[in-house]
């Protein structure tokens, strides 16, 4: 049988770095300390309430991708279809949060969701370009827990797609709080669809058959945790299923958050950094040698950062004069004693222990070396600036010209965020599961030591790797 000659996709996603942005190229350290005390997390999965929406949405979702054929989930293609279905139900349940008259916590897509509503729900894909809704994949709620789901004992079968038991059980927790007329049953996927006549047109299936919502009900059942929520316990029923799939007794995790919960005196995200360094509880999970860089590693991390911002600011403080000299911008006094501390936290990484075993020391050794060397401010700002250039991933911020630093970006007036090792979603999720209070942990967290209004360009919103 002769077959239709078709095309199929292999070129494969940018990098990570490339998609978000890594001012520095310290990203791969950050990780690296990631993986070692949250494994399995991600930046971006800091809401353990959407564990259980997305574990309803794939076991409903993945209900109607059997019924309309299926596929193959080891192929993209294959996921992609799958993805089709999955997708709506995401956004309708930000679309279910903003019905309710919840505005805050992680509505993905929100604007594009609000024009929608405007339009009474008419317009397609929820009021996205085919752009916006292709991309919806990496930058929407499924993309920012897609490695808990796949990770995760008891979420799916280790493809992140097909739901286990506790994600089973979340599904049903989640449905029985719906109201009843908005829950949905089996029964009605059973027959009667053309699911062929559905295919590319899956958001438009969900919204005016497959789960037409009450709207009018929107504010019963299980939402997204709003912002003033995020270090709430969540309902016991949830917390029971939850808290053992997410932090199982003696797991990495839970031993982070407990050693976390225990930093009474920690008042920043550095200080959490040194206890987590010296915690006696955690060197019998990880290799001690591992962890102790980390405060040498986040102190370094942020005054470079915290360099980067101010050194944009200074770039941008008078949008009639682009390209500032060299010599103009080492005057600032703020951006010298900015400088300076780069140099100081660079010497310190220098002397810091255990950089024989941290797998990504050249970068951040590279920067060090080159603030040591530069003697004078100005120095300083061009040894920044070309490791920026050399080093950095993604798009560059600025580069020198003939003397005078040239932007390379919008100034869009939102600061570049600081490396981070999930000590933050660790810390939410912790709480809203009941392993341990965790309100000073999250103040500590997000206090900033390196006071900082500074405006630069940011990261894109997924976080780290997902």
């Amino acid at each position: 049988m002769n077959e239709l000659p078709g095309w199929y996709f292999t070129a494969p996603w940018d990098p990570v770095p490339i998609r978000r942005g890594d001012a520095l190229g310290f990203r791969a350290g950050a990780d690296y300390f990631a993986d070692l005390l949250a494994p399995g997390l991600s930046n971006a999965a800091s809401d353990a309430r959407w564990i259980s929406l997305l574990s309803w949405c794939l076991t409903w979702s993945h209900v109607v991708w059997r019924n309309a054929g299926g596929g193959d989930l080891s192929r993209r293609d294959g996921q992609r279809a799958r993805y089709a279905w999955l997708r709506p139900l995401e956004l309708l349940w930000v679309d279910r949060a903003l019905e309710s008259g919840q505005t805050t916590g992680q509505l993905r897509g929100r604007r594009s969701i609000e024009r929608w509503r405007k339009a009474e729900r008419h317009l397609p894909n929820f009021a996205m370009s085919p752009d916006q809704f292709r991309r919806y994949r990496q930058v929407g709620t499924y993309g920012a827990y897609r490695v808990v789901l796949r990770t995760v004992p008891g979420l799916t079968m280790g493809d992140g797609w097909t739901p286990a038991d506790t994600a089973l059980q979340l599904a049903t927790l989640v449905n029985e709080s719906l109201p009843r007329d908005v829950r949905l049953e089996p029964k009605r996927f059973e027959s009667g669809t053309k699911w062929g006549h559905w295919a590319d047109d899956e958001a438009r299936y969900w919204v005016r058959h497959g789960w037409p919502a009450a709207w009018a009900k929107a504010g019963s059942g299980l939402l997204p945790t709003p912002n003033n929520a995020v270090g709430k316990r969540l309902p016991e029923e949830e917390r029971r299923l939850l808290e053992p799939a997410l932090f199982r007794e003696e797991s990495t995790r839970r031993v982070t958050a407990e050693a976390l919960a225990g930093a009474k005196e920690a008042s920043s995200h550095a200080a959490l950094c040194d206890t987590l360094a010296a915690s006696r509880a955690l060197s019998k999970k990880i290799e001690p040698r591992s962890l102790a860089p980390l405060p040498a590693f986040t102190r370094f991390a942020d005054a470079s950062m915290h360099a980067m911002r101010g050194l944009w600011t200074e770039i941008n403080t008078d949008a009639a004069k682009q390209a500032p000299g060299v010599d103009t911008l080492a005057r600032s006094s703020e951006l010298r004693a900015r400088l300076e501390l780069v140099r100081e936290t660079g010497a310190a990484w220098l002397r810091a222990p255990g950089r024989s075993v941290f797998p990504h020391d050249d970068v951040m050794t590279r920067l060090a070396e080159a603030t040591q060397a530069a003697t004078t401010p100005i120095d300083q700002l061009r040894a920044l600036a070309r490791h920026h250039h050399e080093h950095g991933g993604g798009r560059r911020w600025f580069r020198e010209q003939a003397g005078k630093m040239v932007p390379l970006v919008a100034d869009t007036g939102i600061a570049a965020s600081d490396y981070r090792f999930r000590l933050r979603p660790l810390s939410r999720l912790a709480a809203q599961c009941g392993v341990a209070r965790m309100n000073d942990v999250l103040d500590a967290v997000d206090r900033h030591e390196l006071e900082d209004t500074a405006r630069s360009e940011p990261d894109d919103e997924e976080g780290d790797a997902l």
